[in-house]
């Protein structure tokens, strides 16, 4: 295995361990809220939340992704991290200015005194994304997984601690910072990057790219938030949450290419600035493929125990959102290509390119959305999803192959196919034998990735390999 191969795969694994690690402590965390400050504290912190990513968007402008790929490039390496510093503390300072002119209008933060506490911590967060750039553009991956995953259970801890002691949201807010000042403590130790005089041309290089990835950042987020927004037009505030608890349960679908998207965007970005383009395609094909390997199974899986899990898991209620489930994971298999197409697009200098692809899919969402949610509720909402990202991916994959030829690994994917479908024949009849309770769910859950597992390593050599190289990789 080469030297490449080795660092994908340490740092691969790493974001996955991190991603995995966040979620399960994350939603731990959450249902102690819930029951100890009650839904009225964890509402105005969620709105917190809310308020802390929208600033951030608009403060970052695209200057993360495209420092990340101007920086990781190697060229003038200090005087790009300057300017993206510079650009973001100006940006930083305008929408403060633009908060306390119409703060009046920010009735829930200002009703709870957080508004000045908001723009405090949107300060402290900006800084923190600053460093992790840098971190990130000098391939330190898995230092920046390793720093992630200690900031959110610093986070947590010192939330519980200080919502135990009755400090309710200032606590939960405490917490927060806490997590990112330790980010930021460790991530100055190690990073590579100083402060030094730049020119205009820099500030060229940055906001040419930064402009079009703020624009497919914005598709990103009407991805995330067309159909909700819509759904409570038509249909009950109910029918929101439903479809949000399947939204964020499929999920795990996107665990693999999004650990993948995290590793691959600097090293493509460097392969390009050393005309590397065989490494490009390579790592393209097999970043398909594995993105494959936990979403192919979990739409089974969903298929099959989706609405135990769901009746479970949440609630009752829930469970009417089992075929709407079924449909997003569904359009997760395909967002989980496109999150792949889409960032090797970015990373090789193509954001216009990617921001086409992005915007003709959430065209398309918007309309169905409009169309079909009255027509047939939540399963025509995952409709229009799954239209979105499969539009998006069709552009995406046209413009990627003008760059690089685009290989598919037929038989990775063919022994994911035979492996799925193994695990269909053996727990589908017992699902349908066995009464559904906590305990069988759980079981059939076990037994399915058990059986899909086995099945797939005993079929395919070239993971099986990968996964005992992984076991002998020297992580330190």
């Amino acid at each position: 295995m080469s030297d490449k191969e080795i660092e994908v795969q340490r740092h691969g694994i790493m974001f996955l361990l991190s991603s995995a690690g966040i979620t399960l402590i994350g939603f731990l965390a959450t249902m102690f809220y819930a029951h100890w400050v009650g839904p009225g504290v964890l509402g105005i912190y969620f709105v917190f939340l809310s308020g802390l990513a929208i600033l951030s968007f608009f403060s970052d402008f695209g200057i993360g992704s495209a420092a990340t790929q101007r920086i990781s490039s190697g060229i003038d390496q200090n005087e790009l991290f300057t300017v993206s510093l510079t650009i973001r503390m100006i940006l930083y300072g305008i929408v403060c200015l633009v908060i306390l002119v119409f703060g009046q209008y920010f009735t829930e933060l200002n009703n709870s005194g957080l508004l000045l506490v908001l723009l405090i911590v949107f300060g402290i967060s900006t800084f923190d994304a600053c460093i992790s750039i840098a971190i990130g553009a000098s391939n330190r991956l898995g230092l920046s997984a390793s720093v992630s995953l200690l900031n959110n259970v610093t986070r947590i801890c010192v939330q519980v601690l200080a919502v135990f002691a009755g400090f309710q949201v200032y606590g939960l807010i405490g917490g927060l910072v806490a997590g990112l000042l330790v980010e930021i403590i460790i991530q100055l130790k190690y990073m590579d990057y100083h402060i030094k005089k730049f020119n205009w041309s820099h500030v060229k290089s940055i906001w040419s790219f930064s402009s079009w990835a703020f624009l497919s950042t914005f598709s990103t987020i009407l991805f995330d938030n067309t159909n909700p927004l819509i759904i409570a037009f038509f249909m009950p505030i109910s029918d929101v949450g439903i479809f949000g608890v399947c939204w964020t349960f499929s999920i795990f679908a996107l665990f693999v290419s999004t650990a993948l998207c995290n590793t691959l965007f600097v090293k493509v970005s460097r392969w390009r600035a050393t005309g590397d383009w065989d490494a490009i395609t390579i790592a393209l094909s097999r970043a398909t493929s594995y993105a494959l390997v936990l979403a192919i199974p979990m739409l089974i899986g969903g298929a099959i125990l989706g609405e135990s899990l769901l009746y479970y898991l949440y609630g009752a209620s829930f469970a009417a959102g089992a075929t709407a489930l079924v449909i997003i994971i569904a359009a997760r298999i395909v967002q989980s290509v496109l999150q792949l197409y889409s960032n090797f697009l970015m990373a090789t200098d193509h954001v216009k390119d990617q921001f086409f692809g992005l915007l003709a899919g959430i065209v398309v969402n918007i309309v169905l959305s409009l169309l079909l949610i009255p027509l047939w509720g939540l399963p025509g909402a995952a409709i229009a999803s799954l239209a979105n990202v499969s539009i998006s991916t069709i552009l995406c994959r046209h413009y990627l192959g003008m760059i690089i030829p685009i290989h598919v690994d037929i038989n990775t994917i063919k022994d994911i196919l035979i492996s799925a479908g193994i695990m269909t024949v053996v727990i589908l009849p017992i699902s349908v034998l066995l009464d559904r309770t906590l305990l069988t769910t759980m079981i059939l859950v076990c037994a399915g990735a058990g059986v899909y597992g086995i099945a797939l390593l005993q079929r395919n050599g070239q993971i099986r390999e990968d996964i005992l190289n992984i076991l002998k990789i020297r992580w330190i």
